[in-house]
């Protein structure tokens, strides 16, 4: 009797344990977004139900006051992590995930903050997250890893990455079973993969990638059948290693100077491209144009003489920007150039000169799509490529597939949606919101939400290939970060907001 009276009161136990778990855990606590863009960075949400229709006044589950940064909103159990930058302070955080409360922030041990573009920040990199650590990447310090109740569980200081243009770090971590993985390529020379220990922050390989400039792409997970394998997409060539090893298994070149995007991976095949050089989605510039420039002539001769050219003038790198916008004009006044442009060194510069000089621009690289499938066993690792795309092709989001089609949005709010296997485009439409576009479309429900910079987020349908805008949501504050959705909650971080919009709790709100 008493073995059976043991066991009762056990069990009695067990299950009041299990029902308080099951009170205080998500409604569907199986899901997670554990790292930039989601599982395996994919920007797809399979079981959630995010709200169609949202705002300030609707379907708002709470909304919480944060500090400027990029980094996107990662979700893992009951904690939302990010990081932030501002007044000097680089910071990690994590929040309540039901209410939006801040639970805990460490300023990151920064000597030296690295230098970043106007539009960018110091928090830009997304963390990555398991049940029991988040670990953050800090381009002006290195790697930091906490766990849930926000106790530093290791540290790594890491060289400062340098890139053209002072633009700043943007690579987020991985992980790949028990290794962190990050990438650190750089002007400088060293550029390197490194994977490192989850659980100590100590090294477990690195793999050199010594042809390979900056970048701000995050590595993927390719897996099929008999291979799994890191893609990483640098400069000019995206390339395969082993995760266990760090091994170089297969390269392709081809792809941009600058690349900015996320691989993406669909019904066995692997997507990656990025925009040219300056943010150009076709072969030919639409900012550097010679109308602007020769504006400039006060003497009317139809040259550009050096004395003519304002000392701070910039002239137009992308158009589709609206003025004031940080990204829009080439980030070096013209004049430091004048003397390069001028071909045969007279002292002046002609249409002539300034359109040779632009061909040689646009020559340096060129924006394209590619999709990537598996070789045969004697061809080349250039046959791999099924089909490329050239237009209108985004710098700064990447793409999402998601029932058999590609998405890709451009500033000035142009979307195409292509046929996965074919390449063939479905269609090109306005999403009727201009301007900027930095974050990542995702997609779930049926549906693809897309993030404008100005602030509003547009669903369109993503059942057929037909386009079909199905609402326009306005938060009337700009958006960098890509938005994260988890079970009936899509959380769009702002400038200075972190907001949850649940599909099941209209009315019931909390503000911080």
């Amino acid at each position: 009797m008493d073995m059976i009276n043991t066991y009762y009161s056990t069990f009695r136990r067990f299950l009041g344990l299990m029902l308080l778990l099951a009170a205080v855990a998500p409604a569907r606590g199986a899901d997670d977004w554990p790292q930039f863009r989601g599982p395996n960075g994919q920007g797809v949400a399979p079981s959630a139900r995010p709200p169609l229709e949202f705002g300030p006044n609707q379907n708002l589950a709470w909304r919480t006051a944060v500090p400027p940064g990029h980094s996107s909103p990662c979700v893992v159990g009951q904690r939302i992590f990010l990081s932030s930058f501002e007044n000097e302070k680089l910071e990690c955080r994590a929040y309540d995930r039901v209410t939006g409360a801040l639970l805990w922030s460490h300023r990151a041990p920064v000597e030296e903050l690295e230098s970043t573009h106007a539009f960018s920040n110091p928090a830009a990199p997304t963390p990555v997250a398991d049940g029991e650590r988040v670990v953050f990447y800090v381009g002006s310090f290195g790697l930091l890893c906490f766990d849930h109740a926000g106790t530093e569980s290791w540290r790594r200081a890491l060289p400062r990455q340098k890139s053209r243009g002072g633009y700043g770090s943007a690579s987020s971590p991985i992980l790949v079973g028990d290794r962190v993985i990050q990438v650190l390529d750089t002007d400088e020379g060293g550029s390197r993969l490194l994977a490192v220990n989850r659980s100590n922050g100590e090294t477990l390989w690195e793999s050199p990638r010594p042809m390979v400039s900056s970048g701000w792409s995050t590595p993927v997970l390719w897996e099929r059948a008999g291979a799994s394998e890191v893609i990483v997409l640098g400069s000019k060539r995206l390339a395969a290693y082993d995760p266990g090893s760090g091994a170089e298994r297969w390269y392709l070149d081809g792809f941009p100077l600058e690349p900015v995007w996320i691989p993406v991976v669909s019904d066995g095949l692997l997507y990656a491209g990025g925009a040219g050089i300056g943010g150009r989605s076709a072969a030919k510039f639409d900012g550097f144009r010679w109308a602007d420039a020769i504006e400039l002539d006060r003497n009317g001769d139809g040259r550009l003489q050096k004395d003519e050219v304002p000392e701070d003038y910039r002239t137009t790198l992308r158009p589709e920007l609206p003025e004031g916008h940080p990204g829009r004009l080439f980030p070096f006044p013209l004049k430091g150039f004048i003397d390069r442009i001028d071909a045969d060194s007279n002292g002046e510069v002609t249409e002539a000169e300034w359109n040779g000089n632009l061909a040689g621009f646009e020559k340096l690289d060129a924006p394209a799509l590619m999709a990537i499938g598996d070789r045969g066993p004697e061809e080349a690792d250039s046959n791999r490529v099924r089909w490329r795309h050239a237009r209108g092709i985004p710098e700064v989001p990447s793409p999402v597939a998601y029932q058999g089609k590609i998405y890709l949005v451009r500033d000035g709010g142009l979307l195409q949606c292509l046929d996965a296997k074919s390449g063939e485009v479905h269609y090109q439409e306005r999403l009727g919101v201009a301007g900027g576009y930095t974050a990542s479309p995702v997609a779930a429900d049926g549906r693809v939400y897309l993030a404008a910079y100005s602030g509003t987020v547009v669903v369109v349908d993503g059942r057929g290939s037909e386009f079909r805008i199905l609402a326009r949501n306005v938060l009337g504050e700009n958006i960098t970060a890509t938005p994260a959705l988890v079970d009936d909650v899509i959380y769009v971080r702002t400038a200075r907001h972190l907001y949850a919009f649940e599909s099941a709790s209209a009315g019931q709100v909390s503000s911080r």
